[in-house]
């Protein structure tokens, strides 16, 4: 999911710091660093927030016109796997079946609260950039 912000006039490495503050609450293992385009952030191994995989930030534009982008990754080998429910919910009682729908869960929370986070940071640091003139 990503969302768009325009003439907010945001000083991007700035809003990046406080998008890692996010992830370092949630006691996650995180890697920030800078693209071509702007900055990403990798992130996985939350105690709180157990998902399948791990989680892309990326941030791309200007301080008026910016896009930030939020992603879940996973290791598509162990998610396509060929079965079926009928023979997950056979073996382990259905173990697996729980598994992805806790991480499902985990993940739908995790959006929620990072959208949150970023929103209130977009607020806060709104006209903060630096006039490059």
């Amino acid at each position: 999911m990503h969302k768009n912000w325009k003439e907010k006039n945001v000083d991007l490495a700035l809003l990046t710091t406080r998008i890692g503050d996010f992830f370092k609450v949630n006691d996650f293992e995180a890697v920030k660093g800078t693209i071509s385009t702007g900055y990403q952030i990798f992130a996985e191994n939350s105690p709180y927030f157990k998902i399948n995989g791990y989680v892309s930030v990326t941030i791309e534009g200007t301080p008026e016109d910016f896009t930030v982008n939020f992603e879940l990754c996973t290791d598509k080998k162990k998610r396509d796997l060929p079965h079926s429910i009928f023979l997950e919910s056979m073996f382990l009682g259905g173990y697996f079946i729980l598994r992805r729908l806790k991480s499902e869960e985990a993940w739908l929370k995790l959006e929620k609260e990072f959208w949150r986070h970023v929103e209130n940071a977009v607020l806060r640091l709104s006209n903060y950039a630096k006039d490059s003139a």
